[in-house]
């Protein structure tokens, strides 16, 4: 049998039927219990992606089975379609002769955003261009195949590909050795090698920075490869190559995998966006990094180049397509458009200027064809896929398929893919145009012998080694991140421990009693979150919705969001059970009601009680988990830092601003978590003096602003070595905060139980040094200002 176009017709798409008989032996319960538990790992997987912004991915416990003959084909096809990728952008952005012979219009090209004409002669060999393409085909009704769509902007999937399989292994091991099939490991382990730095310099992952499920593959692939996860920001041009910023100096990049648009890639020559590197073009040029995928070869992914795939075979390869594409057309060819406009219910249309994808429009064609390539709709095969709620459902599927291109070889595909399946009938948007929505994939299994049979890059290893207990480079980017989620884990911690003092107030039997209380806490929740102060204006109960409100600046959730934000951006320093805390802290925190009813505050109370577990469980489980490394000391100075300005500035709200009774101190007291401490020193009497000793100059506190001082101190001076000067204003801010706290007298701050007016300005005066204190560290170890030079002329 053959296709439309003459193309052979590969074997049907068939699962094994021993598959099939093997899931109807299974009992349905226990089907349902695989389903679910494969959907817990992949939200448990996902779990650095913000919930507000996740997808709802699913995978089907039924594998999507390809056969070696199959196979063969495709391999054969998709390899032969990115050799010829690869000559068409080394001729486009080399001698093209495509242009010259006519075979794809110089306007269509010219004219197309994702061309960049400043990339021209960037690189000089095929596979240089092209080291890694991933090819989005689809299995159509009648039996056969075609190609609809090709990337190496971002090649999407390629992580999820690699989680779907680790997850069924996991959870349904058993189905796993029922079939033989080609493993994964092998062709990372060639991506590994690809895009491995010369010289012993690094080799890194480059991405966009959005906390969203992209972000989490990004981090998933740096954990799995062993690369670095940097963004732009991480890197800087010097001395004719790039850079990564680590706490220890600069350390040579010399690959990129690049996660990131053509024209955000270089803001010196091409769109001026922060979230590239400036220099990048011309290390590439100068053959100082290697980067998989260049800029300029996202013009793949415009789409500009399927209506003339078959021409340029024939040209570049002297042979036509064995993988057909899906009938494309340029809309400004005049002999296409009349048959688009009379059928536009069988075509979709690519904008070249925005980019947006969708059914075809005759008013938008007719106005600017040039401006558009049209795609014929092809009905698609059928597929059964497992429904947890209604059982075996037949659904239509894409495939994306992933092939390396290593120096001095061949093309090389990952033998599995990433699946997308779908209700539509018809091919629509590549796959990635649709990673952000909800999606059911499958776990493509490719049978028979597998040439590369290692099923991990973990491999045994005798040979003489030297012993480290080096946790590897730290970027000054993560370093950064890992500070503020430690200040942001105990700002967290410090507000729902004084809510849950608060809110039992509202309802008291003597409200005139416990306002004094009610107000100061209100205000420290307000304060510490970057807010003010309850005013003459606003009611208490307006402020505690502020607080409880999922859309407001300053509230509790606003500062999980914060969290979660630091958290993601540093996914791979933190162990699987870390993240299922940080996945119930986030669903604990959900289940506030949208507008608390504070007339009944104890079941809004006992959620904050969650709240506090889950997130002390949280910081307690990476202390258990993390090596005492940088990455863990600089969180541990974020979180302590923290405690130390909300506290101090908790003890001028009370004893400065305040008239302090005894049903403040005692709140107080139980905020702090010390109430059992205090009574075991002096029993029922609630002392001003004992508690400004206890909470501000006592060492042996934990809550204490004198402990937090101490343990600063000592962390500090374990941070990497800088520049003398450097070194010396660091501890030399530690240094006043220790000398001031063991110079401080408790019986001289509050005299006849009055606050002196000292206390004020050295409550301030320690909040200011804790406020330098974390200044120097940004301006030391995050942004490296000390290693900036002034312009010279000369």
């Amino acid at each position: 049998m053959f296709t439309a176009n003459g193309t052979p017709l590969p074997l049907s798409v068939t699962d094994s039927p021993l598959l099939t008989q093997w899931f109807a032996r299974q009992a349905p319960s226990l089907l349902a219990h695989w389903s679910t538990e494969l959907q817990h790992q992949l939200r448990e997987n996902g779990a650095s992606v913000e919930r507000w912004h996740t997808p709802t991915r699913q995978l089907d416990i039924f594998p999507w089975i390809i056969d070696e003959a199959q196979w063969q084909w495709l391999s054969s096809g998709i390899k032969q379609r990115h050799r010829l990728l690869a000559k068409i952008l080394a001729d486009l952005y080399g001698p093209q002769q495509l242009l010259a012979q006519g075979i794809i219009p110089v306007e269509l090209l010219f004219n197309c955003p994702d061309f960049l004409p400043e990339c021209h002669g960037l690189l000089t060999t095929p596979e240089q261009w092209l080291p890694l393409l991933a090819t989005d085909i689809a299995p159509l009704a009648d039996g056969g195949f075609c190609a609809f769509a090709d990337t190496c902007k971002t090649p999407a999937g390629l992580g999820f590909a690699l989680e779907h399989r680790l997850a069924l292994k996991q959870h349904i091991p058993e189905l796993s050795q029922w079939l033989p099939k080609q493993q994964l490991a092998g062709f990372f382990r060639l991506l590994q090698h690809t895009v491995q730095g010369n010289d012993n310099s690094l080799t890194a992952i480059l991405t966009h920075g959005t906390r969203d499920a992209a972000y989490f593959e990004h981090a998933y692939l740096a954990n799995y490869l062993d690369v670095a996860l940097v963004q732009g920001a991480d890197l800087m041009y010097s001395e004719q190559r790039i850079w990564l910023k680590t706490l220890s100096g600069l350390k040579p990049v010399g690959a990129l995998l690049r996660y990131l648009d053509d024209q955000h890639t270089d803001p010196l020559e091409l769109e001026h966006a922060a979230a590239g590197i400036a220099g990048l073009l011309q290390s590439i040029r100068q053959q100082q990094i290697m980067c998989a995928n260049p800029p300029g070869a996202a013009l793949l992914d415009s789409g500009i180049l399927l209506p003339f795939m078959e021409a340029a075979a024939e040209f570049l390869l002297d042979a036509p397509l064995i993988l057909p594409s899906v009938p494309a057309f340029w809309a400004q060819q005049s002999a296409v458009l009349p048959q688009v406009l009379a059928a536009p219910d069988t075509f979709f249309m690519h904008d070249l200027k925005s980019g947006q994808q969708g059914r075809a429009q005759c008013a938008l064609l007719e106005q600017s064809p040039a401006d558009y390539i049209v795609r014929k709709q092809l009905p698609l095969l059928h597929r059964p896929c497992y429904n947890l709620y209604t059982g075996s459902v037949m659904l239509t599927g894409t495939l994306r398929t992933f092939s390396l291109y290593p120096r001095n070889g061949e093309p090389v595909l990952l033998p599995g893919a990433f699946s997308r399946l779908g209700e539509a009938d018809h091919i629509q948007l590549p796959l990635i145009a649709q990673l952000n929505h909800t999606e059911l994939s499958k776990d493509v299994w490719v049978l028979g012998k597998d040439a590369m049979p290692a099923e991990s890059l973990l491999q045994s290893h005798y040979a003489a080694l030297t012993l480290s207990r080096e946790a590897g480079l730290l970027p000054s980017r993560v370093a950064n991140h890992l500070f503020w989620l430690g200040r942001y884990n105990e700002r967290l911690n410090l507000l729902t421990r004084a809510l849950r003092v608060a809110l039992p107030l509202l309802s008291h039997t003597l409200p005139e009693q416990y306002e004094t209380p009610l107000h100061c806490f209100i205000d420290f929740c307000l304060t510490a979150n970057g807010g003010e102060p309850v005013s003459q204006q606003q009611s208490v109960s307006a402020a505690l919705i502020q607080l409880f409100s999922p859309s407001h600046p300053l509230s509790v959730i606003a500062l999980l969001k914060n969290l979660v934000y630091n958290a993601q951006s540093v996914r791979e320093y933190f162990s699987d059970d870390a993240w299922y805390l940080l996945d119930k802290l986030q669903a604990t925190v959900y289940q506030w009601p949208a507008e608390p009813d504070l007339q009944q505050p104890m079941a809004i109370i006992r959620l904050l009680d969650d709240v506090v577990m889950l997130q002390t469980a949280f910081y307690g489980m990476n202390n258990e988990t993390m090596s005492r490394t940088q990455a863990l000391r600089f969180m541990d100075i974020g979180q302590h830092l923290e405690r130390a300005w909300q506290t101090s500035s908790l003890l001028e709200r009370v004893f400065v601003h305040t008239q302090p009774d005894a049903s403040l101190m005692e709140a107080l007291l139980r905020m702090a978590d010390t109430l059992m401490t205090y009574r075991r020193r002096y029993r029922t009497a609630l002392n001003p003096v004992a508690i400004i000793d206890l909470l501000l100059l006592d060492t042996t506190t934990p809550r204490s602003v004198g402990y937090q001082i101490a343990r600063l101190r000592r962390q500090t001076a374990e941070l990497p070595d800088l520049t003398t000067a450097d070194r010396q204003r660091l501890p030399a801010l530690t240094e006043k905060l220790a000398n001031l706290i063991t110079e401080l007298n408790a019986q001289q701050l509050i005299t006849y139980q009055q606050p002196s007016a000292e206390l004020g300005a050295h409550l301030q005066h320690i909040q200011h040094l804790l406020r330098q204190l974390s200044d120097e560290l940004s301006l030391c170890y995050f942004t490296h200002a000390h290693l900036s030079r002034p312009w010279s002329t000369s």
